[in-house]
This record gives structure tokens, C-alpha cells and sequence, in this order.
């Protein structure tokens, strides 16, 4: 036994080192996923629409559109999306908005995972879900309220 052990301790030894590797990158998949961010981070290359993009920081606020005095008495939609992943993620989900429903604002943000929508009507939440789903999005929340 014992010289076996001698004979195979450089094999053990990688064994043991990439169980390790292995266990870290679990632990980090684990905490990534429990404080809301991205579990794989996809390096600037959208999964959503195969082409590279610049990667940016996205939008820090989607929740805080400002509203100017006109737009009182407006709704805001906030819609929880997964999927998006880059900033062109966002605009792929802008536009999908704008083509789809009569808005007056929208803003996306991949890193909150959300779509904020400013409109004069509330938006039909079954076609928001419709319309997000053909352009391979899923929404996972959906709140509107007049402003």
C-alpha cells in the first residue's frame, strides 16, 4: 500500500488540486447567483444575438427615471427580465418596446436585470411577455403604477 501511495503521489496530488479549483468556482457561482449578479459573466459577447458589443457598465439607475411635471399622472412599468447579459442586450430591449407598445420612455439595464417603461396607458402585461419572449427574454416580474 504504502508503495503505491509512493508511486501514484503526483497523481493524487493533481486530484486534489483541481477537486479544490473545482469546489472554488462552485462557491463563486454560488454567491454571484445569491447577490443578484450574473452567474457566468458573458465577456462582451451576447448570447442573445451572437455579436460582440463594448460590454459597458449599463444603466446604475433604471428605477430612478427621472420625471419632469409633464409626465405626472404617466405610468411606470417595471419589468424584471432574465437574459439580458450587455448593453446590447438593452437595446435589443428598448427597441422591442418602442416597436411594440406607444411609450415615452424606456430604459434597460442588464446588471438590474429590468426594464423601466414610462407611458401615458398602463402596458398589457401578457403582450409585454409575448413581445419580450420573441426576442428570447424571459419576464420574471411585471409592476406598473401610475406616477
Amino acid at each position: 500500500m504504502q508503495e503505491w501511495f509512493s508511486n501514484n503521489i503526483g497523481t493524487i496530488l493533481a486530484g486534489v488540486i483541481v477537486l479544490v479549483i473545482v469546489a472554488a468556482i462552485i462557491i463563486g457561482m454560488i454567491r454571484r447567483k445569491k447577490s443578484g449578479k450574473p452567474v457566468i459573466d458573458c465577456g462582451g459577447e451576447c448570447s442573445k444575438c451572437g455579436g460582440g458589443c463594448s460590454h459597458s457598465s449599463g444603466n446604475s439607475g433604471a428605477k430612478d427615471i427621472p420625471v419632469s411635471a409633464t409626465e405626472k399622472g404617466m405610468f411606470r412599468t417595471v419589468i424584471g427580465i432574465d437574459g439580458m447579459m450587455c448593453s446590447m442586450c438593452e437595446s435589443h430591449m428598448n427597441d422591442c418596446i418602442r416597436n411594440n407598445f406607444d411609450v415615452k420612455r424606456v430604459i434597460s439595464s442588464f446588471k438590474k436585470g429590468e426594464t423601466v417603461v414610462l407611458s401615458k396607458e398602463p402596458l398589457d402585461e401578457e403582450k409585454t411577455k409575448e413581445e419580450i419572449g420573441k426576442i428570447g427574454y424571459k419576464v420574471i416580474s411585471f409592476a406598473s403604477s401610475r406616477i
